[in-house]
């Protein structure tokens, strides 16, 4: 009978690149017209490029890079996925201030947000004729941010840094999914919001 294999196992397996979602809106952008690169030597391996509007779009998936709407927390080895989370959410900010750097606007869209691709066609469309550098991302239903806030003590207190609604997840303490639905969630979680690098640290509501 074949071993079972561990979480750590079974997140080893999952491809770095050409995965479903991100090859889900490539798809998507060329039967609309849309001509891109991908496999350029960038800072973060942009999933796809856009050479002429000097565009660099990543699709994030909601477990390796911190979604406060979806982050699940494994139950085991929780220090060794606590540090990989924080890396990896550091790192994308990190890649996301080179890539500015450098004259390039950044568009970093959640694996969820892929269920509705229309707005996401539009954004990078937009984004495609906008001229000015900065970084962008495509920010869930307000409803869905309202369901997920509440768990932490409601939107006003979630978003006390500058009022921006794009943060990510890089401390968990506990185990659980943070989704609203969810039996089993977290104790309390760690987030950075990614307009003013402010820390945050909330208590989950696991009524």
């Amino acid at each position: 009978m074949p071993r079972k294999l561990t979480r750590s196992e079974n997140m080893s397996r999952i491809r770095g690149k050409n995965t479903k979602p991100e090859v889900q809106l490539r798809k998507a952008l060329w039967e609309r017209g849309f001509r891109f690169r991908i496999n350029i030597d960038l800072p973060g391996r942009p999933d796809l490029i856009f050479l002429k509007s000097r565009l660099a779009v990543f699709v994030d998936g909601c477990f390796w890079h911190g979604c406060p709407l979806h982050y699940s927390a494994p139950a085991t080895r929780q220090e060794f996925w606590q540090k990989k989370l924080r890396d990896n959410v550091l790192r994308d900010i990190a890649v996301d201030d080179e890539l500015i750097s450098l004259n390039w606007k950044v568009l970093r869209i959640w694996q969820h947000d892929l269920k509705d691709i229309e707005p996401v066609i539009s954004e990078v469309y937009e984004l495609t004729e906008t001229p000015e550098k900065t970084y962008f991302h495509i920010v869930s239903s307000p409803m869905m941010i309202a369901e997920s806030a509440a768990g932490y003590g409601g939107i006003q207190s979630w978003l006390k840094c500058c009022g921006s609604i794009d943060v990510r997840v890089i401390g968990v303490s506990g185990h659980g999914s943070l989704r609203p639905n969810s039996r089993n969630k977290p104790e309390q979680i760690q987030v950075i919001c990614r307009k003013c690098r402010n820390i945050c640290n909330f208590k989950v509501d696991r009524q």
